[in-house]
């Protein structure tokens, strides 16, 4: 049986954990390239920001190669289910998950919504790491998108590889029909 494995690339307050939730309530299974991210950080002993979060990302990719964080999540997309990949941020990453594998089969999903919406989602959730200043939420939008350096994030050209792409602009419903016609186009 081959199994959907759906990847999930946006911009930060998009709606991808919207999009996972939807998805999990259809049974995939969910991992999160940022939870490695996460647990290294408790090691550390550092606070959680997306300062340090991004850092240790892109020191994993300086010494694993740029699609590390993927790599060492392939072998738990072997069980069978489907499953969902969370915080896709890097094109290596994306060629690491799609990768010829007979047991399964990747897409990437773009989740994007105005950035102002985008940035009272952000203030509204209150999650660690979240700034709650409009120019600073910019500045690390622009740092995230574009990159020379291959192993760091490129979330833009990371965008630009997705198979299927959803506008989070509307509500909820809207956002579940397009994730439902998704599922159906496959």
């Amino acid at each position: 049986m081959v199994s959907i494995v759906f990847g999930l690339t946006g911009r930060n307050a998009s709606g991808k954990g919207t999009v996972a939730k939807l998805l999990k309530e259809k049974e995939f299974v969910y991992h999160s390239l940022s939870d490695s991210l996460r647990e290294e950080l408790i090691l550390l002993k550092r606070e959680e920001t997306r300062e340090n979060l991004i850092e240790i990302g892109n020191n994993l990719r300086k010494s694993g190669g740029a699609g590390v964080l993927a790599d060492k999540l392939i072998p738990k997309l072997s069980s069978g289910n489907n499953h969902i990949v969370d915080s896709i941020r890097n094109p290596f990453e994306v060629l690491s998950l799609k990768k010829e594998s007979s047991n399964r089969r990747f897409f990437l999903i773009a989740v994007d919504a105005d950035a102002r919406l985008r940035y009272e989602r952000l203030c509204s959730r209150g999650r660690t790491g979240d700034t709650d200043s409009w120019e600073t939420f910019v500045e690390q939008e622009r740092q995230e998108e574009i990159n020379d350096d291959p192993n760091k994030q490129q979330l833009s050209k990371t965008i630009q590889m997705a198979d299927f792409k959803i506008d989070n602009s509307g509500t909820l419903e809207e956002l579940e029909m397009q994730v439902n016609k998704i599922i159906s186009s496959l």
